[in-house]
């Protein structure tokens, strides 16, 4: 299809508008052009560096999914410590290096709270301002519901459709690989030591499944979350919104993700329906942002645990099955997984913490953080929020 021009009679995208001078992209099916605004999630012209093809949200079950460029690997420098890049020169890296190298490791105690599900509450949020990590060791009184703790990854490959593609991180080199669920049903499986390599499924959306549809997040969360209360009930109905709100994580034993902070400092839900699964928090200070940041821009990134350079190190959290987490804006974590977990979760943006999650989204543009890892139609977002709570001040 011809390239949109501007004053053509021709409209285009999800907004059925005509070419305006903002900028679009074509689907590389299709032929089809959308804004880059309208697409989840968005794209700026910028960031056409980092694709390689791109797919719209029709095309994605035939086609996959839109094919970034494989990130540029870092430099590796021989260290006294572990050496994450050692793969880059061609050596072999040992699969549970990551589970030896936490053995080395002393960090501090848990000392998060621990609160009933029915005090789990808005008031109880507005009372602290959700500023630390909170587990719920029981579901009871979440008001939640979640799918049967049997479930296995099997059904999960059944009902989100065995053709889908999804994205599966290899955790020696923490990098990632394409496979269906097909495929990863079938590794999952298998037993344990005939996996040749620890892989682990941390980004695997099932909102509008039917595993979704067996899915009621806990009360407080949908009280909160932004999707359910600010954006806008027309987009949503015709499919324009952040998808963020329901994945399943799927990890095989020794599976590990390096220090990360969820994106635009989006707050997470957390529950472990099987299995267990350690967390090591770094508190999101000023200070240890601004490592965090110098950390995960730094072509050492993979020769330094980030938790050695920060005063007090790290917060160990141990979670077993039926328990719930609660993760704030912006808390540093890395998560380790001793025994094979299945794990339904999701991400929100909500009012507790404006300044936060922006602080994160500003980190995320100053190290360059492609789109594909962004939250979805942010700084819509933003603009939505900031409509809701004018209109408040005004009652």
């Amino acid at each position: 299809m011809e390239k949109p021009q501007k004053g053509k009679k021709t409209v285009y995208c999800y907004c059925r508008a005509e070419a305006d001078g903002r900028f679009m992209i074509m689907c590389n099916a299709c032929k089809e052009w959308y804004h880059g605004e309208c697409i989840d999630p968005p794209l700026a012209e910028d960031d056409t560096q980092y694709l390689v093809k791109y797919f719209c949200r029709e095309c994605e079950p035939v086609h996959g999914k839109t094919i970034y460029k494989e990130p540029t690997r870092k430099s590796a420098r021989e260290k006294s410590h572990i050496n994450y890049n050692e793969l880059n020169q061609g050596i072999v890296v040992e699969e549970t290096r990551f589970t030896k190298l936490l053995k080395t490791k002393i960090f501090a105690p848990d000392q998060y709270p621990r609160i009933e599900g029915k005090d789990l509450t808005l008031e109880w949020t507005r009372r602290t301002g959700l500023r630390c990590p909170v587990v719920i060791e029981s579901p009871d009184g979440l008001d939640m519901r979640m799918p049967d703790k049997s479930l296995v990854v099997n059904q999960v490959a059944d009902m989100c459709g065995r053709d889908r593609e999804v994205d599966v991180l290899e955790v020696a080199t923490q990098s990632e690989r394409i496979m269906t669920l097909d495929q990863w049903a079938k590794y999952f499986h298998q037993a344990p030591e005939k996996r040749k390599k620890i892989l682990n499924v941390i980004t695997l959306e099932i909102g509008q499944t039917p595993l979704g549809a067996q899915v009621q997040r806990p009360k407080l969360v949908n009280d909160l979350d932004w999707i359910d209360n600010i954006w806008p009930k027309a987009l949503k109905a015709h499919g324009m919104y952040p998808r963020v709100q329901l994945y399943c994580l799927m990890s095989v034993k020794d599976s590990y993700t390096d220090f990360h902070i969820d994106f635009g400092g989006s707050s997470v839900f957390y529950h472990l329906l099987s299995g267990e699964k350690v967390f090591y928090f770094i508190e999101p200070t000023k200070a240890n942002l601004k490592k965090y940041e110098k950390w995960s821009s730094s072509p050492e990134q993979g020769d330094v645990f980030l938790a050695d350079e920060i005063k007090g190190g790290a917060v160990e959290v141990k979670l077993t099955a039926g328990n719930t987490m609660i993760i704030p804006t912006g808390w540093i974590h890395a998560v380790y997984t001793p025994a094979d977990a299945v794990v339904i979760g999701g991400n929100y943006l909500h009012g507790l913490n404006m300044e936060g999650q922006l602080e994160i989204a500003g980190i995320e543009d100053r190290t360059h953080v492609p789109p594909k890892f962004r939250f979805p139609y942010f700084e819509h977002m933003q603009w939505y929020a900031a409509r809701h709570y004018l209109r408040l001040l005004k009652l």
